[in-house]
């Protein structure tokens, strides 16, 4: 069982078949290619709290990566590709019911693409790319 949301969703990501190769870390990301990192973001975490004290709630975060960057067309379509393949994986794992592990008394129930892979920062060498991401989840009290 985890003990925190970002270790539960760490894990999860992990488990991407498109992360196959590279450095994958949390709030942190490294400055040569291929890493990957998951980093929390600020959001109000309370959608909405129940007379029993359970409440439904949200938790948001960026999935980051340090890529290959290029005047090449070709390695920047590529770049753009990996996140579009991204988005898909997650719509696909969300309609499968397929969610991170999250700590005693918390339950997922809906994992969101919140917009489309853009790049961050670049040099002529690497760049940083990046997906914001929410889960949804209900709190028991």
């Amino acid at each position: 069982m985890v003990k925190s949301i970002i270790e539960g969703i760490a894990d999860y990501f992990r488990e991407c078949p498109l992360l196959s190769a590279g450095v994958f870390r949390v709030d942190a990301l490294g400055d040569k290619p291929q890493e990957y990192t998951i980093e929390t973001g600020i959001f109000n975490p309370i959608i909405e709290t129940y007379i029993d004290g359970s409440s439904d709630r949200r938790y948001q975060f960026n999935f980051g990566s340090r890529e290959y960057y290029s005047m090449d067309r070709l390695q920047n379509i590529a770049n753009s590709t990996f996140y579009e393949d991204f988005a898909n994986w997650v719509e696909a794992q969300e309609a499968a019911g397929n969610f991170p592990e999250l700590p005693e008394g918390m339950h997922p129930e809906q994992l969101s693409v919140l917009s489309s892979g853009y790049m961050f920062d670049e040099s002529m060498r690497n760049a940083r790319y990046q997906i914001q991401l929410e889960l949804i989840y209900h709190k028991e009290a």
